[in-house]
Parts: structure tokens; C-alpha cells; sequence
């Protein structure tokens, strides 16, 4: 035992805290990355078709299906195909910085020719009363600014209902 606490004194020994400059905290870290997300977005932007689309929802509330959309096809999207893309943890923001935060990731994706995604929205067990974040996903699935790219969405299996998964149109179809 006395080497090893011999050993990691030595290794310690060496270690300096960073400099103030150097130190990266989460609101920088939050800032950094959607500055590179935006520019990212700044690339193109996905334009709606002119009438736009907007799936049915069936099945309870908690999952959406475009019409047309088989059920071989949304039992495939649960099983990893097409496989996930991009994931949004939406864990700990407000409604707005959440649905901001969907609208870029989602124009980001579909620029880059994304199929399939996760976004985890929490199951609303520290909301007070229902699952606001849950609830404002599927709305903003269902109806927002990228609802014609959407054809299906369902609850990520094994994951308790805290998480979705989205298969997204082809663009250009």
C-alpha cells in the first residue's frame, strides 16, 4: 500500500491548477457550443414545404405517425433503423431554451441529412404536476416549425418514456 501511496504522491506531486483563463464553466461551455452549432445552421436553412405537414397522432399520446407510414417501418426505427443520429438532452431547461434548442438542433440535422434522432425529455418527475418538457416535445413535434419533417415519433425503448425517438423525411422528397 505504501508504494502506491508513494506513487500517487509522486504523480500529484506535479499536478498545478489551471489557470483562470484556462477553466472552462458550464455557461461557457453551454455558450461554445451553440456558437458552433449556429454556425453551423448558418451553412443553409431547411425551408417547409408550402402546405405544410403535420403527422396524426395515434396511439396515445405519446406517439406520432405521419400518414402512410407503416408499422414495420416505426417497429424498425424502435429496433436502431435507420440508426440515431444526433441526441438532444433537453435534462434541466426551460421550455423555450428546450424548444430553441430543437429548432436549431433539427435544422442542423436535416442540413446534414440526418433520418433518425433521440431527444431525451425527462419524464416530468420534478415537474409540478404533468411532464412539461415531455408535453412541449410531442406538441412542438406535432405542430411547430419542423412538423413536416417529421413522420414519426415514439418513446425510446427502455427508457422509461424519458426519451423519443424521431424519424425525419428525406429532404428533397
Amino acid at each position: 500500500m505504501a508504494d502506491e501511496d508513494e506513487l500517487f504522491a509522486e504523480a500529484m506531486g506535479r499536478v498545478r491548477p489551471l489557470a483562470a483563463s484556462n477553466k472552462i464553466d458550464s455557461e461557457s461551455l453551454k455558450k461554445r457550443k451553440k456558437e458552433q452549432l449556429s454556425r453551423r445552421v448558418r451553412v443553409g436553412t431547411i425551408e417547409p414545404p408550402q402546405r405544410a405537414f403535420s403527422p396524426e397522432v395515434t396511439d396515445g399520446p405519446w406517439q406520432l405517425i405521419a400518414d402512410g407510414v407503416s408499422r414495420e417501418r416505426v417497429r424498425r426505427l424502435g429496433a436502431g433503423r435507420p440508426p440515431v443520429g444526433p441526441t438532444f438532452d433537453l435534462h434541466g431547461m426551460r421550455r423555450d431554451e428546450a424548444l430553441e434548442l430543437l429548432v436549431e438542433g433539427f435544422n442542423a440535422a436535416l442540413l446534414d441529412g440526418q433520418r433518425a434522432l433521440r431527444i431525451i425529455h425527462g419524464r416530468g418527475l420534478h415537474s409540478q404536476g404533468k411532464a412539461i418538457l415531455k408535453e412541449a416535445v410531442y406538441h412542438w413535434l406535432r405542430e411547430g416549425a419542423f412538423a413536416h419533417a417529421v413522420l414519426a415519433a415514439i418513446p425510446e425503448p427502455g427508457s422509461g418514456g424519458g426519451a423519443c425517438l424521431v424519424l425525419l423525411r428525406r429532404q428533397g422528397t
